[in-house]
């Protein structure tokens, strides 16, 4: 297909492309992961997946130097081909993420099940209030304290993926990390360490909004995992590297009957 036809392609593709796209993604969905597998994540794979054919002039759609219209006809003929290899893309990462948060959730009390469900059920109601609570956690706390509470996270595996919520990706937050990680801190530095950034980042919550220090971050991290962003761009059905996908971190941040220095946090 010529340059100049591009943009009338993805003109038609918006037009008659889209609707069977999402048609044949809701399907598949539906029969393979009984409606778990968001339609979003695949409809973002096949266009990913159509924009390198065409960049490439690849088989099977652009292979021939077809028209727009001609190549529109063929991605509405070949849709549901096209969602069953974004299921097949997308279904390692998939199931591991479900599999990861069932035997997280079991380990959780009764109690915490119920708070976690409820953090979960607001997530899509409440995202973009909660991505500006975050925002404004981000933006109070100083690196320094940023740091400290990344780092001294109960569970090591959470360590990480908790800075990158609160954007303490400097180097030497890397390093406090990788340090408390090799257990080379005392143990009662690292509870302090913790209480004490716990404490300030519960104070700045408090100014905003009554909501607790470990839902805002746990919700956070849940959109991490869960969210399109974090599925691999170009990630493919065969030799697939796997996704950066984990089990949510939240009760890592307030764990019952926790000390520092003998007292409660």
């Amino acid at each position: 297909m010529k340059r100049n036809d591009h943009e009338q392609f993805w003109d038609l593709y918006e037009r008659k492309v889209r609707v069977s796209i999402e048609r044949a993604c809701r399907h598949q969905s539906r029969v393979k992961t009984e409606s778990t597998m968001d339609i979003d994540d695949m409809i973002a794979w096949i266009d990913t997946r159509v924009w390198t054919m065409l960049e490439k002039d690849a088989y099977p759609t652009f292979h021939d130097d077809p028209t727009p219209e001609q190549a529109i006809e063929r991605l509405v003929k070949h849709a549901p081909t096209l969602a069953r290899w974004a299921y097949l893309a997308l279904c390692r990462s998939h199931f591991r993420r479900l599999e990861n948060r069932d035997g997280y959730m079991r380990g959780m009390s009764r109690a915490e099940r119920l708070s976690m469900a409820s953090a979960v059920d607001t997530k899509i109601e409440r995202r973009e209030e909660l991505d500006q609570t975050i925002s404004a956690l981000r933006n109070a706390l100083n690196p320094t304290e940023k740091q400290r509470l990344a780092a001294s996270v109960q569970d090591k595996e959470d360590r990480s993926r908790v800075a990158l919520v609160l954007g303490a990706t400097r180097r030497e937050d890397d390093a406090m990390i990788r340090k408390v990680n090799a257990e080379t801190m005392n143990t009662n530095t690292v509870q302090q360490m913790r209480s004490r950034a716990r404490k300030r980042a519960q104070e700045i919550l408090d100014t905003a909004r009554k909501t607790p220090l470990w839902a805002i971050i746990g919700i956070g991290l849940l959109t991490v995992t869960l969210s399109p962003s974090i599925a691999e761009a170009g990630e493919q059905s065969g030799g697939r590297k796997g996704s950066m996908v984990a089990p949510d971190a939240s009760s890592s941040l307030v764990c019952e009957g926790e000390q520092s220095g003998g007292r409660k946090p």
